[in-house]
């Protein structure tokens, strides 16, 4: 009698928090009353793996749904405009909220009941692996709806593209992001910025020249994409993926970023990986000091940028320099301190840190500057076909003279930002360290140069040999003492 009297007043609890907006879906499926498992078509939608489409949520009304096995995800409505249905119009956003750890429920409805019936399908208990959290999306003229059932459903929040009221819009009470065109004139943006300004927690995000139609709007229009990101992350700390830096003839470049725990702002680090200007991304080569970064404190920011034979040296060191842009233009974005920013590198990304650090340009200034076993000097490389092969690659027509404006050893001052060279003795490079090193000295430059006798090319190549991992320790040191950061005393 008394089981079943607990099990009656959880019951009542799970109601009573559904009906407040909240949930009880580990409660419910603990005590085995979750709801019928939702069937569809298991191919989905034929975009997305794993989703699955054609969930009869209401009389003949359907939805598709992603919402993957593992950590439950906070989850996302979308709610198409005047034209289309689930599987059109709205289909940019199906990638954009997986990067940013959502479910997503892109749904067909009718009325104002279809769209409510769909927040109580989704939100039933055990149905999906999903959190409390829901937040509604809308295009054009599905914005009343979403405005309607996010407020009436306490939703954590409303995100309206070209939205578009029948008459007077009604102010949000919850938290809103409204994307809009600057050039829509199907639905001018005033309108809808003024709603913005009156409402209780809301930014407009104005896109330059975008029309009415979002899906329409060009590459180098899609910052909305890192803008929608960042505002559903809000303060999450952690590991981010993917994040759009740079869309260099409409092509992204992407980084990953790891935020510590804190209340920061933290220094940062900006990794670029090496590959002989050729090979490798954001995870390759440089890998172990990732973790290590992450575990001392620091953000750090590993980004791909473009890789020759399709460009050359100098866009390649424009892609580093836009990612230090990115970085410092969203330092509070990512809760770093923007004056505090080291920039690494390794083997050929070695040239392009020490290269950008010895070219001052304006939004791309850094306190420090790391580098592994990089490469300092082309005018001493051997004459031969192999050779001439990765130059042409790099630098197109070359001759002397574009050698050593490319070569960091020939623009060493004393104002350069501190250096910190890491090198194996058992290196191809190691001679062309020691070259550097000298000429740093001459120049009076700040750098130190850490030798790790008898270790290869790659720090992949040091794991698991503690003669050769005490680099870890004494970079750590180096980057607090230059980035003047305190020492973190470890309790554990």
């Amino acid at each position: 009698m008394i089981a079943k009297l607990k099990m009656q007043t959880r019951s009542v609890v799970c109601v009573l928090s559904l009906a407040l907006g909240g949930g009880c879906w580990s409660k419910a499926l603990a005590q085995g009353s979750g709801c019928p498992a939702a069937i569809g078509n298991p191919a989905g939608n034929y975009m997305v793996p794993g989703a699955l489409g054609d969930v009869i949520y209401r009389d003949a009304m359907a939805l598709d749904a992603y919402s993957p096995a593992g950590k439950p995800r906070p989850a996302a409505l979308l709610i198409h405009g005047s034209r289309g249905d689930k599987s059109t119009h709205l289909t940019q956003l199906f990638e954009v909220l997986e990067r940013a750890g959502f479910a997503w429920f892109s749904i067909n409805y009718r009325n104002l009941a279809d769209v409510r019936a769909a927040v109580k399908y989704i939100r039933c208990p055990g149905r999906f692996n999903i959190t409390t959290r829901l937040v509604v999306f809308a295009e054009d003229t599905g914005s009343p709806l979403a405005a309607s059932v996010a407020q009436e459903s306490a939703a954590s929040g409303v995100v309206l593209f070209g939205a578009q009221f029948p008459g007077e819009p009604p102010t949000l009470r919850i938290p809103a992001l409204l994307i809009h065109g600057a050039a829509d004139d199907e639905s001018p943006p005033g309108p809808v910025e003024a709603l913005c300004r009156r409402s209780t927690s809301c930014q407009f995000f104005p896109v330059p020249e975008g029309i009415h139609n979002f899906e329409n709007w060009h590459p180098d229009q899609w910052q909305w994409k890192e803008e929608l990101i960042a505002w559903l992350r809000g303060g999450e700390r952690g590991l981010w993926k993917d994040i759009t830096y740079s869309r260099p003839g409409g092509f992204d470049l992407r980084m990953d970023a790891f935020i510590p725990e804190g209340a920061g702002p933290f220094p940062a680090v900006i990794i670029a990986h090496g590959g002989g200007w050729e090979a490798g991304e954001k995870v390759t080569y440089i890998s172990p000091v990732l973790g290590l970064l992450a575990r001392e404190g620091f953000a750090w920011f590993s980004i791909d940028y473009r890789l020759t034979p399709y460009v050359r040296n100098s866009e390649q060191l424009e892609d580093l320099r836009n990612a230090i842009r990115y970085v410092r233009a969203h330092a509070e974005r990512f809760h770093v301190d923007a004056k505090h920013i080291a920039i690494l590198g390794e083997s050929a990304s070695g040239q392009m840190v020490a290269q950008v650090a010895s070219e001052p340009c304006a939004g791309c200034e850094v306190q420090a500057v790391v580098s592994f076993y990089g490469v300092y000097d082309f005018t001493n490389w051997p004459q031969n076909a192999d050779t001439r092969q990765t130059l042409d690659r790099l630098f197109g027509q070359w001759d002397t003279g574009v050698l050593q404006r490319f070569a960091p050893i020939f623009h060493i001052t004393g104002a350069l930002p501190p250096l910190l060279l890491i090198q194996g003795t058992k290196d191809e490079l190691y001679p062309g360290t020691l070259a550097y090193a000298e000429r740093l000295n001459k120049a009076g430059a700040r750098f130190e140069l850490i030798l790790l006798e008898g270790a290869p090319h790659g720090m992949e190549n040091w794991a698991g040999r503690p003669e050769w991992e005490v680099y870890k320790p004494r970079l750590m040191e180096w980057l607090r003492a230059n980035l003047s950061y305190p020492i973190v005393v470890k309790t554990h």
